[in-house]
């Protein structure tokens, strides 16, 4: 929700867009939206000023979902009433002048339709303005009731009603003209009304890799981070006058162990890479100084403590069911990114290792990319395994609190060989403060 809150989209539809966008699976559509990405956030960069923006904005607040009446105009039945004429009316006018801007720039990435023949039917008498209502100059008998029932005098109510029901009836019949000549354009305004949504989306786009400073991803056979963070701890950290660290990081179609100690930002760490992979296969640039990526046709997040009091499943209940929906997932061939953090915490040491050792091996056997982080010690699944490095650089002068922890924290990564995974709960206890006569129970 962070990124979509922080997305400064400026119209209706450029927000239905993107909510109704799937998940881009497919290499070369990917590809071909990325570049659209790159080619905007270059244009938003180098040609378009802040008037130039704030011009655009504005006419993008005024671009209204009209999909509703572009549906209607494909009903050959259907007359269009004078709000969806004016929808349509509206809408062309605002294209033409984003349009204007964006010709006047260079902003050719994709073409918007010529519609001034569209305009010219809804504004015969050419006033320019955004208003609808049906000109007297659409028909000579519409002209002549009309200055007929401006004639009439007042008191003779009889013919004042007689005139306005036929000036009510002329007044259909050209709707239904008009709904018959646009029709004839519906193709060309159902384009430039998706592309109108999809440069609001593009700008957005450019607008947030400006704010954040990410990177544009590029299509690898594993993924390689260089400098990835989260957006929304980097922001916080930021308001709070701290600095974040950000990590390197390597994944292939194996699965990777991921130990260190409590507090160490190994769930972070999942739910960053996460984002980053939903982003870049919903067409976003990627929080990190680099970034090579790998398309998957799924994402999955499994992070603990998912108890479903709904259906009454416990939390280890919900787990071994989406586990078990990896698997499956693995075994048809679909390529799955699946993250999976402090798998079964929720059961006991023995059978945990177990359940963790047979994952990865199942994760092995079927080449999925499965970051996997772990408390265990004892995992003898034989795969490639990194441990945050945790808290370093503490003198005996320092005074580490609740608050200011993190700052003694070392998040990087280090690859290692070993089974065993760092103690690091007790220290933390200590230097948190923590009840002298409880840690001596705890050491017997």
């Amino acid at each position: 929700m962070f990124i979509y809150d922080n997305l400064k989209l400026s119209s209706a539809p450029g927000r239905n867009m993107l909510m109704n966008t799937y998940l881009i699976t497919d290499r070369f559509q990917l590809k071909l939206e990325l570049e659209f990405l790159a080619y905007t956030f270059q244009f938003y960069t180098e040609k378009l000023s802040p008037s130039d923006l704030n011009d655009i904005a504005l006419r993008l607040h005024s671009f209204k979902d009209i999909k509703a009446t572009l549906e209607n105009l494909k009903n050959k039945s259907t007359v269009l009433d004078d709000i969806q004429l004016f929808e349509i009316k509206n809408f062309v006018i605002i294209k033409k002048q984003i349009a204007t801007i964006l010709e006047s720039k260079g902003f050719d990435i994709f073409e918007f339709h010529n519609a001034d023949e569209i305009l010219s039917i809804l504004d015969p008498d050419n006033t320019g303005e955004n208003s609808f209502y049906i000109y007297s100059s659409y028909s000579e008998r519409l002209q002549e009731l009309r200055k007929e029932l401006s004639n009439v005098n007042i008191d003779n109510s009889e013919k004042d009603e007689e005139i306005r029901l036929k000036c009510i009836e002329e007044e259909d019949k050209i709707r239904l003209k008009l709904s018959k000549k646009l029709r004839n354009f519906e193709d060309i305004l159902s384009q430039n009304f998706k592309r109108l949504a999809h440069f609001d989306i593009l700008l957005a786009k450019s607008i947030l890799i400006d704010e954040f400073n990410l990177c544009e991803p590029q299509l690898y056979d594993k993924i390689e981070y260089r400098e990835l963070f989260n957006p929304y701890v980097k922001s916080i950290l930021k308001e709070k006058g701290r600095k974040y660290q950000p990590i390197d990081i390597s994944l292939e179609n194996q699965p990777v162990l991921i130990t260190g100690a409590n507090m160490s930002g190994k769930t972070v760490l999942l739910r960053t890479l996460a984002l980053s992979q939903l982003m870049f296969q919903f067409g976003f640039y990627v929080p990190a100084e680099s970034a090579n990526m790998i398309l998957f046709d799924d994402i999955v997040l499994n992070i603990g403590d998912q108890h479903n009091e709904l259906n009454g499943l416990s939390s280890f209940a919900v787990e071994m069911t989406n586990i078990n929906q990896i698997i499956v997932e693995s075994k048809k061939g679909t390529r799955i990114f699946a993250l999976v953090d402090e798998l079964a915490r929720t059961t006991n040491p023995v059978e945990g290792k177990l359940l963790v050792s047979a994952f990865i091996e199942m994760m092995r056997k079927y080449n999925v990319c499965s970051p996997i982080t772990t408390h265990y010690s004892g995992i003898k699944a034989e795969c490639k395994r990194l441990r945050v490095k945790g808290l370093s650089n503490i003198s005996e002068s320092d005074k580490i609190t609740v608050e200011n922890i993190n700052d003694f924290m070392d998040y990087s990564l280090s690859e290692v060989n070993t089974d065993s995974v760092t103690n690091e709960a007790i220290r933390i206890a200590e230097i948190l403060g923590v009840d002298e006569e409880y840690l001596g129970l705890i050491k017997k």
